[in-house]
Parts: C-alpha cells; sequence; structure tokens
C-alpha cells in the first residue's frame, strides 16, 4: 500500500521474508512522500505472525489486531520535532532494556523528524544504537539528512524516498475518489497531482478540500 516507492519497498519485503532485517532503518525524502507511513507499515509486518504470500502483513493476529487499535506495547513513535531534549530520548533508551511483550519478536521504535534532536540527544541515543537488543529495530524518518550526525547514518541501512510522479498521484487519488463513491474528472485529478508537487499527502489534502467545496 506504499505508492510508488518501488526501490524501497521489494527490499524491505526480502529483508522480512528471508528473516535479515537490519537494527534501524532511516528514511530520507521530501514531506508528504509516505516515510511515515512506510515506517508504520513495516513496523506492524514486522511483527505479523501470519505473514501473506505477499510478505504482507494479516490485520488479523494478535499483534496486527493492537497494533490497528493503537494498543501495541511493541510499536513506540516518538515525535523528535516535539521530544527532542535528552530526558525524552533517555526514556525511550530505559524502554529498550525490556523484551517485547505477548508473543511478539521485536519492540520497533518509530522516531519521526530525528533530524529535531538535539546534540546532547543524539549522543545520549548513539550508544543504544550501538549496541541495541536483539529484538530491538529503530526506524528514523526525516526530511533533512544533512542535519544527521555521521556515526548515526553509519549505523542505519539508509533508503531515499523519491518526489511522487504525477501518474502516481492520479492513480491513487482515482482509487480514493471509487472507495468513497466520488465523482472526479481525470483531468481534475492531473491538475491536483500537479499541484501537489510530488507529495501524497499534500494531494490528499487539496482532493479532500476540493470535496469539501463542490
Amino acid at each position: 500500500s506504499v505508492v510508488a516507492q518501488q526501490h524501497v519497498t521489494p527490499t524491505l519485503q526480502n529483508a522480512i521474508q528471508s528473516q535479515h532485517l537490519a537494527q534501524a532503518f532511516l528514511f530520507c525524502g521530501p514531506r508528504g512522500v509516505g516515510k511515515t507511513t512506510c515506517a508504520r507499515i513495516l513496523a506492524k509486518t514486522i511483527n505479523c505472525t501470519n505473514l501473506t504470500a505477499e510478505t504482507e502483513a494479516c490485520g488479523q493476529c494478535p499483534s496486527c489486531v493492537a497494533f490497528q487499535e493503537n494498543a501495541s506495547f511493541n510499536v513506540h513513535e516518538l515525535d523528535a520535532a516535539s521530544n527532542n531534549s535528552v530526558e525524552d530520548i533517555r526514556s525511550l533508551v530505559e524502554q529498550v532494556r525490556y523484551a517485547p511483550q505477548a508473543g511478539s519478536r521485536y519492540k520497533i521504535y518509530i522516531i519521526d523528524e530525528v533530524h529535531m534532536l538535539s546534540n546532547a540527544a543524539f549522543n545520549a541515543f548513539l550508544k543504544t544504537l550501538e549496541e541495541p537488543p536483539s529484538y530491538a529495530i529503530f526506524i528514523l524518518a526525516t526530511t533533512e539528512r544533512h542535519k544527521i550526525i555521521p556515526t548515526i547514518l553509519s549505523r542505519c541501512q539508509i533508503f531515499d524516498f523519491n518526489r511522487i510522479q504525477i501518474i502516481d498521484i492520479v492513480k491513487q487519488l482515482d482509487k480514493v475518489a471509487k472507495s468513497e463513491n466520488i465523482q472526479a474528472e481525470p483531468d481534475a485529478l492531473h491538475l491536483v497531482a500537479q499541484k501537489a508537487d510530488g507529495g501524497m499527502r499534500d494531494a490528499l489534502s487539496i482532493f479532500d478540500q476540493i470535496v469539501s467545496f463542490s
């Protein structure tokens, strides 16, 4: 369900299939192209106990259900834009010490806008990233890779997300329109896709606004 990042998704699926997962991922790219969404999908899929043939999460096992209900004790999200102090990272590091619950194999930590961490917070995080417990996986997302210190970068498997092509945005908007029973002319969807400047989130916001207006 990740739109137009074909250089990213097969690699992640193969890693899950072969159980050869990195302990730290870094998703980079412009805003609205699916970094955080992909991080959440990856977190859900990693702990799924009943993967489909296409390496998709089943959506029915206890781990998937807990994730969908925002009740999973094994997936933690931190927005570094508003939680960027040493204390916030120390609190996260403290959680890492405890093994996953309820039969899950991994504890997954998603840190969004990771470039917003202070230098002291980066240094506090570095030790955990250097020697993580076998059950811990970190998924970091950022729009500004150049602001992340090299010692962090060197410990991550890095994926660069691209701006989404107009044709892919149009296809996704068309799918949304049909699922919501909204009539939309192809030219209108094309115009929305152009205005979105490669960001799916912006495209959906514009689409939503037009639907409300009309």
